[in-house]
């Protein structure tokens, strides 16, 4: 299916019943954004909706769509289309049933023969056609270090064929080839796509891991890349995880432009991140080199899904954002505050996991609570960021039993 807006705006107006675009408010966007993450697990902002809407214009040139953003929303017209030709079919056969239930009731008919027929109908109609194309990864978990080998086959499919390996690169897959080879070399969970230029074929989660913490950075303009640290002993002191702004240089950080220092470690717990608490103690201010509102993040990842959640300075709410599973919050649209603290203090966080509810805790108190329906499944690992640099004091991770499977209070 080529990228054709008009026939998308009427596909999604019709399939919701909105009337028009141009008439939708900020409720339809939402609305929106939400049921493409739904369908696809993708997201694309409401705002970035209305920018590609038209509804919300761009100042002196006309807006292009960035290539994720298209490829994602025709994956969910392709998904909605189908749900939508797949409930016309069966009623389809329900009418067809009915009127030759009506024929029966006046003269008799053969109704063994018919069941048959009907039967190869239903067959051809709801099971989908076979794959053009198959992708799939030989060892989707090992220890960093690793040469990941994908095997492929898009010999039928008629258009270019690329992947992204999670970093943010795309990579050509030649027709006449079938397996290609990435060197991942840092710890961490990597969302591997698999598309043309007009569709997402496929996607599959790799994951590094890792037998110990690994410290790095990565530029605030490249949320995707991660540049582990040449030295992981520098941050390591005697009584926290902390990477002075003199280290810093020292492994060739450029401290003009932003940039955030990030620790992870991934590990396969044999826990459920749907059962799990955890505990640790952080800082993130001025004094120890961090940039403007003091950001701190912590995610953990699950199998199927992620928690992140984000602390800033007093005054910053704009810049909090939360995630839960298939749930997205953000400062911008969203009363967040109660995430705002004076980082120049040490905070105690608290965050737990029972019956599909996460619970945020800041020294003591809850601040938030969320309940979410796709499952997160085994806890895969954890992975702080500091907006500059800032400290870790401790980690603690429990099951719901209270049992603790892993406790670091990081003294040397």
């Amino acid at each position: 299916m080529e990228f054709d807006l008009d026939k998308i705006k009427k596909i999604i107006a019709n399939k919701y019943g909105w009337g028009a675009p141009t008439d939708w408010t900020n409720f339809h966007f939402e609305e929106l954004s939400q049921a493409i993450e739904a369908e696809t697990g993708e997201r694309i902002s409401k705002e970035t909706l209305k920018r590609m809407f038209g509804k919300r214009k761009m100042p002196g040139k006309n807006y292009v769509p960035q290539a994720y953003s298209k490829l994602t929303l025709l994956r969910f017209i392709e998904i909605i289309s189908k749900t939508g030709e797949s409930k016309k079919s069966k009623r389809r056969i329900r009418d067809e049933i009915l009127k030759f239930l009506l024929l029966c009731n006046r003269k008799p008919c053969w109704i063994i023969p018919f069941v048959l027929f009907l039967s190869i109908i239903v067959i051809f109609i709801v099971f989908p056609k076979k794959l053009d194309y198959s992708f799939n990864c030989v060892n989707p978990q090992d220890v960093f270090p690793f040469t990941e080998t994908f095997r492929y086959d898009v010999s039928a499919v008629k258009d270019s064929v690329f992947t992204d390996f999670g970093n943010g690169e795309e990579t050509y897959l030649p027709r006449n080839k079938s397996m290609i080879n990435y060197f991942y070399k840092y710890p961490g969970n990597y969302k591997v796509r698999f598309y043309t230029r007009t569709r997402t074929l496929d996607s599959l989660m790799v994951f590094a891991w890792s037998e110990d913490w690994v410290a790095g950075y990565r530029p605030n303009k490249e949320p995707k890349i991660f540049r582990s640290f040449n030295d992981q002993k520098f941050y390591r002191q005697s009584t926290n995880f902390y990477a002075s702004v003199d280290d810093l240089m020292n492994e060739g950080v450029d401290l003009k432009e932003n940039f955030w220092t990030v620790y992870r470690y991934f590990f396969p717990f044999k826990k459920n991140l749907d059962e799990l608490t955890l505990e640790t103690r952080i800082l993130n201010n001025a004094s120890t080199g961090s940039l403007t509102c003091y950001d701190t993040e912590i995610m953990l990842v699950g199998e199927y899904g992620t928690i992140e959640f984000k602390f800033t300075q007093e005054k910053c709410s704009r810049w909090v954002s939360l995630r839960v599973s298939e749930k997205f919050i953000d400062g911008k649209y969203n009363d967040l505050s109660v995430f705002t603290v004076d980082m120049a203090e040490w905070h105690n966080i608290r965050m737990t996991t029972e019956n599909h509810n996460c619970t945020i805790y800041l020294n003591g108190e809850v601040i938030n609570s969320q309940n979410y329906q796709r499952e997160l499944g085994k806890f895969l690992g954890i992975d702080y960021q500091f907006y500059g640099s800032g400290k870790i004091d401790y980690v603690t991770l429990s099951d719901n039993a209270g049992n603790t499977f892993y406790s670091n209070d990081f003294i040397r």
